[in-house]
Protein backbone atom coordinates (compact mmCIF):
# COMPACT_ATOMS: atom_id res chain seq x y z
CA UNK A 1 0.00 0.00 0.00
CA UNK A 2 1.35 3.45 -0.75
CA UNK A 3 1.63 6.44 1.58
CA UNK A 4 -1.20 8.22 0.02
CA UNK A 5 -3.03 5.07 0.37
CA UNK A 6 -2.20 4.68 3.80
CA UNK A 7 -2.87 8.22 4.85
CA UNK A 8 -6.70 8.00 3.47
CA UNK A 9 -7.68 4.94 5.34
CA UNK A 10 -5.82 6.60 8.32
CA UNK A 11 -7.64 9.76 8.01
CA UNK A 12 -11.32 8.08 6.90
CA UNK A 13 -10.42 6.54 10.49
CA UNK A 14 -10.04 9.39 12.03
CA UNK A 15 -13.58 10.87 10.85
CA UNK A 16 -15.42 7.61 11.47
CA UNK A 17 -14.78 7.75 15.14
CA UNK A 18 -14.86 11.43 15.63
CA UNK A 19 -18.23 11.40 14.25
CA UNK A 20 -19.44 8.45 15.92
CA UNK A 21 -21.77 7.68 18.26
CA UNK A 22 -19.71 6.76 21.07
CA UNK A 23 -18.77 9.45 23.86
CA UNK A 24 -15.85 11.67 22.76
CA UNK A 25 -14.08 11.28 26.01
CA UNK A 26 -13.27 7.63 25.23
CA UNK A 27 -11.22 9.29 22.47
CA UNK A 28 -7.55 9.82 23.50
CA UNK A 29 -5.67 6.80 21.81
CA UNK A 30 -3.38 7.27 18.74
CA UNK A 31 -5.64 6.08 15.72
CA UNK A 32 -2.73 4.27 14.49
CA UNK A 33 0.52 3.24 16.75
CA UNK A 34 2.03 0.82 14.37
CA UNK A 35 2.59 3.76 11.96
CA UNK A 36 3.03 6.49 14.70
CA UNK A 37 2.70 9.10 12.63
CA UNK A 38 -0.94 11.02 13.38
CA UNK A 39 -2.36 10.92 16.30
CA UNK A 40 -6.06 12.04 17.11
CA UNK A 41 -6.97 13.29 20.74
CA UNK A 42 -10.14 14.21 22.91
CA UNK A 43 -10.05 16.87 25.91
CA UNK A 44 -12.88 18.14 27.27
CA UNK A 45 -11.75 20.84 29.66
CA UNK A 46 -14.47 22.47 32.29
CA UNK A 47 -14.54 26.40 32.57
CA UNK A 48 -16.13 28.38 35.28
CA UNK A 49 -18.45 31.87 35.23
CA UNK A 50 -18.83 34.55 37.05
CA UNK A 51 -21.26 36.99 36.70
CA UNK A 52 -20.75 40.82 36.41
CA UNK A 53 -23.17 43.66 36.73
CA UNK A 54 -22.31 46.42 33.75
CA UNK A 55 -21.98 49.61 35.30
CA UNK A 56 -23.98 52.83 33.63
CA UNK A 57 -25.99 51.10 31.16
CA UNK A 58 -27.69 53.58 28.75
CA UNK A 59 -31.02 52.72 27.61
CA UNK A 60 -31.32 56.59 25.98
CA UNK A 61 -32.92 56.06 22.26
CA UNK A 62 -32.23 52.43 21.86
CA UNK A 63 -35.20 52.54 19.31
CA UNK A 64 -37.17 50.32 22.08
CA UNK A 65 -39.03 50.70 24.96
CA UNK A 66 -38.24 47.88 27.47
CA UNK A 67 -41.22 47.14 29.95
CA UNK A 68 -42.29 44.05 32.00
CA UNK A 69 -43.07 42.84 35.44
CA UNK A 70 -41.19 39.03 36.17
CA UNK A 71 -40.26 36.77 39.28
CA UNK A 72 -37.49 34.10 38.64
CA UNK A 73 -35.46 32.25 41.63
CA UNK A 74 -32.33 33.06 39.97
CA UNK A 75 -33.02 36.73 39.06
CA UNK A 76 -35.32 37.86 42.17
CA UNK A 77 -37.58 39.94 41.27
CA UNK A 78 -37.56 42.23 38.25
CA UNK A 79 -39.68 45.14 37.25
CA UNK A 80 -39.21 47.53 33.80
CA UNK A 81 -40.54 50.60 32.57
CA UNK A 82 -40.45 52.17 29.40
CA UNK A 83 -40.37 56.25 28.94
CA UNK A 84 -40.68 58.22 26.10
CA UNK A 85 -41.99 62.22 24.65
CA UNK A 86 -44.47 62.34 22.15
CA UNK A 87 -44.13 64.06 18.74
CA UNK A 88 -46.84 65.93 16.92
CA UNK A 89 -46.80 66.65 13.28
CA UNK A 90 -46.86 70.71 12.75
CA UNK A 91 -47.23 69.88 9.14
CA UNK A 92 -50.71 68.05 9.53
CA UNK A 93 -53.52 69.99 9.59
CA UNK A 94 -54.96 70.23 13.36
CA UNK A 95 -58.99 70.10 13.55
CA UNK A 96 -61.22 72.66 13.22
CA UNK A 97 -62.90 74.77 16.11
CA UNK A 98 -65.77 73.23 15.28
CA UNK A 99 -64.38 69.33 14.69
CA UNK A 100 -66.07 66.77 16.24
CA UNK A 101 -64.14 63.72 17.86
CA UNK A 102 -65.36 60.17 16.08
CA UNK A 103 -62.25 58.21 18.31
CA UNK A 104 -59.06 57.65 19.70
CA UNK A 105 -57.43 54.52 19.53
CA UNK A 106 -53.64 53.92 20.78
CA UNK A 107 -50.94 51.78 18.72
CA UNK A 108 -48.50 49.49 20.52
CA UNK A 109 -45.92 48.62 17.67
CA UNK A 110 -44.70 45.19 19.52
CA UNK A 111 -41.60 43.81 18.95
CA UNK A 112 -41.53 40.97 21.53
CA UNK A 113 -43.53 39.50 24.05
CA UNK A 114 -40.89 37.37 26.30
CA UNK A 115 -43.31 34.63 28.70
CA UNK A 116 -43.88 31.16 29.22
CA UNK A 117 -47.24 31.69 29.08
CA UNK A 118 -48.71 32.70 25.78
CA UNK A 119 -52.31 31.41 26.62
CA UNK A 120 -53.45 34.00 29.21
CA UNK A 121 -53.78 37.13 28.04
CA UNK A 122 -51.46 40.12 28.88
CA UNK A 123 -51.98 43.77 29.86
CA UNK A 124 -50.03 47.01 28.86
CA UNK A 125 -50.37 50.06 31.45
CA UNK A 126 -49.76 53.40 30.10
CA UNK A 127 -48.97 56.51 32.69
CA UNK A 128 -48.93 59.77 31.96
CA UNK A 129 -45.31 61.89 32.82
CA UNK A 130 -45.72 64.63 35.35
CA UNK A 131 -41.90 65.33 34.80
CA UNK A 132 -40.16 65.92 31.20
CA UNK A 133 -37.65 64.01 29.67
CA UNK A 134 -34.56 65.97 29.59
CA UNK A 135 -31.83 66.00 27.23
CA UNK A 136 -29.42 63.88 29.34
CA UNK A 137 -28.24 60.35 28.69
CA UNK A 138 -30.44 58.45 30.79
CA UNK A 139 -29.25 54.37 32.21
CA UNK A 140 -31.04 51.40 33.49
CA UNK A 141 -31.74 53.01 37.29
CA UNK A 142 -32.98 56.32 35.68
CA UNK A 143 -36.21 57.49 35.69
CA UNK A 144 -38.92 60.23 35.40
CA UNK A 145 -41.88 60.89 37.58
CA UNK A 146 -44.98 59.76 36.39
CA UNK A 147 -48.87 59.58 37.46
CA UNK A 148 -49.46 56.32 39.69
CA UNK A 149 -52.79 55.93 38.37
CA UNK A 150 -52.53 54.44 34.67
CA UNK A 151 -54.37 56.66 32.16
CA UNK A 152 -55.13 53.58 30.52
CA UNK A 153 -54.33 49.83 30.03
CA UNK A 154 -55.41 47.58 27.49
CA UNK A 155 -55.24 43.49 27.29
CA UNK A 156 -54.34 41.44 24.48
CA UNK A 157 -54.14 38.13 23.47
CA UNK A 158 -50.54 37.15 21.81
CA UNK A 159 -51.28 33.48 21.46
CA UNK A 160 -50.61 33.29 18.00
CA UNK A 161 -48.37 36.00 17.61
CA UNK A 162 -46.00 38.32 19.51
CA UNK A 163 -44.31 40.66 17.07
CA UNK A 164 -47.50 42.79 15.45
CA UNK A 165 -49.16 46.12 16.01
CA UNK A 166 -51.81 46.24 18.76
CA UNK A 167 -54.41 49.14 19.28
CA UNK A 168 -56.72 49.49 21.92
CA UNK A 169 -60.03 52.67 21.74
CA UNK A 170 -59.73 55.30 24.59
CA UNK A 171 -62.40 57.45 25.83
CA UNK A 172 -61.41 59.37 28.81
CA UNK A 173 -60.39 62.25 30.32
CA UNK A 174 -56.85 62.60 29.13
CA UNK A 175 -58.50 61.80 25.29
CA UNK A 176 -61.08 64.72 25.96
CA UNK A 177 -58.36 67.19 27.17
CA UNK A 178 -56.32 66.42 24.14
CA UNK A 179 -58.38 67.00 21.89
CA UNK A 180 -59.76 70.13 23.31
CA UNK A 181 -56.17 71.08 22.80
CA UNK A 182 -55.95 70.39 19.84
CA UNK A 183 -58.65 72.36 18.40
CA UNK A 184 -57.61 75.21 20.47
CA UNK A 185 -53.72 75.08 19.58
CA UNK A 186 -52.18 77.17 22.30
CA UNK A 187 -50.22 74.02 23.24
CA UNK A 188 -49.35 73.05 19.44
CA UNK A 189 -47.48 75.99 18.51
CA UNK A 190 -44.07 74.88 19.45
CA UNK A 191 -42.75 71.35 20.50
CA UNK A 192 -41.76 73.44 23.84
CA UNK A 193 -45.29 74.23 25.25
CA UNK A 194 -46.42 70.70 23.83
CA UNK A 195 -43.70 69.23 26.25
CA UNK A 196 -45.26 71.69 28.93
CA UNK A 197 -48.75 70.28 28.19
CA UNK A 198 -48.43 66.45 27.53
CA UNK A 199 -44.36 65.52 28.87
CA UNK A 200 -44.64 62.15 28.17
CA UNK A 201 -45.54 58.41 28.94
CA UNK A 202 -44.58 55.69 31.19
CA UNK A 203 -45.02 52.57 29.98
CA UNK A 204 -45.58 49.30 32.38
CA UNK A 205 -46.56 45.65 32.92
CA UNK A 206 -49.19 44.17 34.96
CA UNK A 207 -47.86 42.92 38.48
CA UNK A 208 -47.62 38.78 38.41
CA UNK A 209 -48.45 38.14 34.75
CA UNK A 210 -44.67 37.34 34.41
CA UNK A 211 -43.90 39.35 30.96
CA UNK A 212 -41.62 41.51 29.65
CA UNK A 213 -42.07 43.78 26.48
CA UNK A 214 -40.47 45.50 24.18
CA UNK A 215 -42.16 47.48 22.28
CA UNK A 216 -40.55 49.66 19.14
CA UNK A 217 -40.80 53.54 19.02
CA UNK A 218 -42.42 55.68 16.18
CA UNK A 219 -45.21 56.70 14.28
CA UNK A 220 -46.77 53.13 15.07
CA UNK A 221 -46.66 53.50 18.92
CA UNK A 222 -48.92 56.40 20.10
CA UNK A 223 -52.48 58.28 19.80
CA UNK A 224 -54.18 58.19 16.65
CA UNK A 225 -57.18 61.05 16.45
CA UNK A 226 -60.32 60.46 14.35
CA UNK A 227 -62.28 63.40 14.00
CA UNK A 228 -64.78 65.22 11.49
CA UNK A 229 -64.48 68.53 10.81
CA UNK A 230 -67.56 70.58 9.93
CA UNK A 231 -69.18 69.18 6.25
CA UNK A 232 -66.50 66.38 6.03
CA UNK A 233 -68.10 62.89 5.58
CA UNK A 234 -65.06 60.59 5.77
CA UNK A 235 -63.12 60.80 9.22
CA UNK A 236 -59.64 62.42 9.30
CA UNK A 237 -56.86 61.32 11.56
CA UNK A 238 -54.29 63.16 13.49
CA UNK A 239 -51.44 61.34 15.37
CA UNK A 240 -49.33 61.65 18.34
CA UNK A 241 -46.96 59.32 18.60
CA UNK A 242 -43.45 58.30 20.12
CA UNK A 243 -42.16 59.40 16.52
CA UNK A 244 -43.19 61.10 13.54
CA UNK A 245 -41.49 59.33 10.13
CA UNK A 246 -38.40 58.61 11.03
CA UNK A 247 -37.74 61.11 13.84
CA UNK A 248 -38.11 59.29 17.19
CA UNK A 249 -38.89 60.83 20.62
CA UNK A 250 -36.17 61.02 23.12
CA UNK A 251 -36.90 57.82 25.13
CA UNK A 252 -35.30 55.33 27.85
CA UNK A 253 -36.03 52.10 29.75
CA UNK A 254 -35.63 51.79 33.89
CA UNK A 255 -35.01 48.36 35.48
CA UNK A 256 -35.60 47.86 39.05
CA UNK A 257 -34.41 44.00 40.16
CA UNK A 258 -34.85 42.68 44.07
CA UNK A 259 -32.68 39.88 44.31
CA UNK A 260 -33.73 39.01 47.92
CA UNK A 261 -32.92 35.29 48.35
CA UNK A 262 -31.50 34.68 45.01
CA UNK A 263 -28.07 33.44 43.99
CA UNK A 264 -27.01 36.87 42.94
CA UNK A 265 -28.38 38.85 45.78
CA UNK A 266 -24.47 39.12 46.47
CA UNK A 267 -24.09 41.34 43.36
CA UNK A 268 -23.73 44.53 44.46
CA UNK A 269 -20.88 46.00 43.22
CA UNK A 270 -20.42 47.11 39.23
CA UNK A 271 -17.90 45.99 37.42
CA UNK A 272 -16.82 43.46 39.79
CA UNK A 273 -16.99 39.61 39.02
CA UNK A 274 -18.39 37.52 41.36
CA UNK A 275 -18.30 33.39 41.44
CA UNK A 276 -21.38 31.75 42.16
CA UNK A 277 -21.09 28.13 43.28
CA UNK A 278 -23.94 26.20 41.09
CA UNK A 279 -25.41 28.42 38.56
CA UNK A 280 -24.75 31.76 36.92
CA UNK A 281 -26.74 34.02 34.54
CA UNK A 282 -27.13 36.69 32.39
CA UNK A 283 -30.09 38.84 31.61
CA UNK A 284 -30.48 41.79 29.26
CA UNK A 285 -31.32 45.49 29.89
CA UNK A 286 -30.55 44.40 33.57
CA UNK A 287 -26.61 44.58 32.83
CA UNK A 288 -26.34 41.37 34.26
CA UNK A 289 -23.22 39.19 32.09
CA UNK A 290 -21.30 36.11 32.49
CA UNK A 291 -17.92 36.12 32.39
CA UNK A 292 -16.06 33.33 31.19
CA UNK A 293 -12.70 32.29 32.98
CA UNK A 294 -10.12 30.58 30.32
CA UNK A 295 -7.10 30.20 32.39
CA UNK A 296 -7.92 26.33 32.88
CA UNK A 297 -6.72 26.46 28.74
CA UNK A 298 -3.37 27.51 29.90
CA UNK A 299 -1.94 24.78 31.94
CA UNK A 300 -3.58 22.31 28.98
CA UNK A 301 -1.91 24.16 26.59
CA UNK A 302 1.96 23.94 28.97
CA UNK A 303 1.44 19.95 28.26
CA UNK A 304 1.36 20.07 24.31
CA UNK A 305 4.12 20.20 22.15
CA UNK A 306 3.86 19.74 18.01
CA UNK A 307 0.25 19.68 17.96
CA UNK A 308 -2.84 20.77 15.82
CA UNK A 309 -6.05 21.77 17.34
CA UNK A 310 -8.77 19.92 14.77
CA UNK A 311 -11.72 21.25 16.07
CA UNK A 312 -12.33 23.33 19.31
CA UNK A 313 -15.97 24.07 20.21
CA UNK A 314 -17.43 25.95 23.58
CA UNK A 315 -20.44 24.91 24.60
CA UNK A 316 -22.86 26.18 27.57
CA UNK A 317 -25.84 24.06 28.10
CA UNK A 318 -28.28 22.82 28.26
CA UNK A 319 -29.70 25.66 29.54
CA UNK A 320 -31.89 25.67 32.90
CA UNK A 321 -35.93 25.73 31.91
CA UNK A 322 -34.69 26.42 28.18
CA UNK A 323 -36.90 28.77 25.96
CA UNK A 324 -35.85 30.03 22.25
CA UNK A 325 -38.45 32.93 22.65
CA UNK A 326 -36.98 34.64 26.01
CA UNK A 327 -33.22 33.60 25.67
CA UNK A 328 -30.99 35.51 23.46
CA UNK A 329 -29.98 33.85 20.30
CA UNK A 330 -26.83 35.15 19.82
CA UNK A 331 -23.92 35.88 22.27
CA UNK A 332 -21.05 38.09 21.13
CA UNK A 333 -17.67 36.74 23.01
CA UNK A 334 -15.95 40.28 23.53
CA UNK A 335 -12.24 40.01 24.93
CA UNK A 336 -11.78 41.18 29.01
CA UNK A 337 -9.64 40.71 31.39
CA UNK A 338 -9.54 41.90 35.23
CA UNK A 339 -11.27 45.21 34.27
CA UNK A 340 -14.28 43.36 33.95
CA UNK A 341 -14.80 45.50 30.64
CA UNK A 342 -14.75 44.55 26.68
CA UNK A 343 -11.23 45.81 25.99
CA UNK A 344 -10.86 47.77 22.69
CA UNK A 345 -8.35 48.54 19.55
CA UNK A 346 -7.43 52.16 21.23
CA UNK A 347 -5.23 52.77 18.25
CA UNK A 348 -8.26 52.66 15.53
CA UNK A 349 -10.37 55.87 15.74
CA UNK A 350 -13.02 55.49 17.10
CA UNK A 351 -12.04 52.36 19.22
CA UNK A 352 -12.74 49.75 18.11
CA UNK A 353 -14.34 46.38 20.60
CA UNK A 354 -12.36 43.30 20.62
CA UNK A 355 -14.14 39.75 20.48
CA UNK A 356 -13.31 36.50 19.22
CA UNK A 357 -13.26 35.99 15.12
CA UNK A 358 -15.01 33.56 13.38
CA UNK A 359 -13.54 30.23 12.81
CA UNK A 360 -11.08 29.74 9.84
CA UNK A 361 -10.65 34.10 9.62
CA UNK A 362 -7.82 35.66 10.48
CA UNK A 363 -7.46 36.38 14.25
CA UNK A 364 -4.12 38.13 14.06
CA UNK A 365 -3.37 42.15 12.67
CA UNK A 366 0.09 41.28 10.92
CA UNK A 367 0.91 45.31 10.84
CA UNK A 368 0.32 45.07 14.79
CA UNK A 369 0.26 41.78 16.32
CA UNK A 370 -3.13 42.52 18.03
CA UNK A 371 -6.50 40.83 17.27
CA UNK A 372 -7.80 41.57 14.50
CA UNK A 373 -10.26 44.42 14.53
CA UNK A 374 -13.39 43.22 11.89
CA UNK A 375 -16.63 42.81 11.74
CA UNK A 376 -16.51 38.79 12.01
CA UNK A 377 -17.50 37.94 15.26
CA UNK A 378 -17.36 33.36 16.41
CA UNK A 379 -21.11 34.37 17.54
CA UNK A 380 -22.17 31.43 20.20
CA UNK A 381 -25.76 30.14 18.74
CA UNK A 382 -28.44 29.04 20.64
CA UNK A 383 -29.70 25.83 19.54
CA UNK A 384 -33.13 24.49 19.89
CA UNK A 385 -32.31 20.91 19.58
CA UNK A 386 -29.22 20.88 21.60
CA UNK A 387 -30.87 23.66 24.29
CA UNK A 388 -27.46 25.11 24.68
CA UNK A 389 -24.75 27.86 22.91
CA UNK A 390 -22.28 26.89 20.82
CA UNK A 391 -19.28 28.22 18.55
CA UNK A 392 -16.22 26.40 17.03
CA UNK A 393 -12.81 28.91 18.45
CA UNK A 394 -10.48 25.91 16.67
CA UNK A 395 -8.97 29.13 14.83
CA UNK A 396 -8.79 31.28 18.10
CA UNK A 397 -7.09 28.11 20.08
CA UNK A 398 -4.69 27.70 17.57
CA UNK A 399 -3.37 31.63 17.49
CA UNK A 400 -3.24 31.57 21.55
CA UNK A 401 -1.24 27.95 21.26
CA UNK A 402 1.35 29.40 19.05
CA UNK A 403 1.64 32.56 20.67
CA UNK A 404 0.29 34.41 18.40
CA UNK A 405 -2.66 35.96 20.51
CA UNK A 406 -2.77 36.57 24.42
CA UNK A 407 -5.12 34.41 26.03
CA UNK A 408 -7.87 36.76 27.29
CA UNK A 409 -10.86 35.83 29.42
CA UNK A 410 -14.86 36.04 27.70
CA UNK A 411 -17.52 38.46 28.59
CA UNK A 412 -20.30 36.78 26.88
CA UNK A 413 -22.98 40.48 25.74
CA UNK A 414 -26.04 39.28 23.66
CA UNK A 415 -26.05 40.80 20.57
CA UNK A 416 -24.93 40.13 16.76
CA UNK A 417 -22.42 41.71 14.75
CA UNK A 418 -23.32 42.42 11.09
CA UNK A 419 -20.41 41.86 8.83
CA UNK A 420 -22.47 43.29 5.64
CA UNK A 421 -23.55 46.27 7.48
CA UNK A 422 -20.77 46.70 9.42
CA UNK A 423 -22.46 46.94 12.85
CA UNK A 424 -23.01 45.86 16.24
CA UNK A 425 -26.46 45.11 17.24
CA UNK A 426 -27.83 46.16 20.89
CA UNK A 427 -29.62 43.07 22.13
CA UNK A 428 -28.63 43.76 25.72
CA UNK A 429 -30.27 46.44 26.31
CA UNK A 430 -33.17 46.63 24.01
CA UNK A 431 -35.12 43.43 25.70
CA UNK A 432 -35.85 41.06 28.66
CA UNK A 433 -33.81 38.34 27.46
CA UNK A 434 -32.58 35.97 30.05
CA UNK A 435 -30.47 32.39 30.39
CA UNK A 436 -29.18 30.39 33.09
CA UNK A 437 -26.89 27.68 33.24
CA UNK A 438 -25.08 25.07 35.32
CA UNK A 439 -21.43 26.03 36.05
CA UNK A 440 -20.09 22.38 35.53
CA UNK A 441 -22.09 22.71 32.06
CA UNK A 442 -19.54 25.29 30.63
CA UNK A 443 -16.83 23.13 28.81
CA UNK A 444 -14.08 23.17 25.81
CA UNK A 445 -13.86 20.11 23.86
CA UNK A 446 -11.33 19.71 22.30
CA UNK A 447 -9.68 17.26 19.20
CA UNK A 448 -6.57 17.91 18.28
CA UNK A 449 -3.35 15.83 16.82
CA UNK A 450 -0.02 15.47 17.14
CA UNK A 451 2.45 15.14 14.44
CA UNK A 452 5.31 12.66 14.57
CA UNK A 453 9.07 12.69 12.72
CA UNK A 454 9.57 10.29 10.39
Amino acid sequence: MTWSAKLTAILFIVLTIATSCEDPSNIGLELDPENNQIGVFYQEISLSASVVMEDSLSTTNTGVLVYGNEESAFFGKTESIGYSRLFFNRDLARPRENAVLDSVRFLFNIREVLTADTINPKTINVHLLTEQIRDVDYFNFSSVAYEPTPSFSATFDFTDRQDTIVSTKINNILTEEMFAELKNGRYFQDIFAFREFLPGLAFKAEEGENVGFSTSVGNNTGFIFYFKNEGDTISRAYPIATGINFNLARHFSQVINDPTGTPIEVVTDKNKAYILPDFVGSKSTMGLQLKLDLSPIDIFLDTLSNVNFNQVTLELGPLVNFSINESPITLIPYFTNETNLRLSRTDIDPPFPLFVQQDGSVQVDIATSDPVAAFGAAHLFLTNNLKSYNQLLTSHINAVYRKKLKRTDFLLIPGFVNGQSRTISIDYKANLKEYVVRQNNIKLKIFYSRGRSL
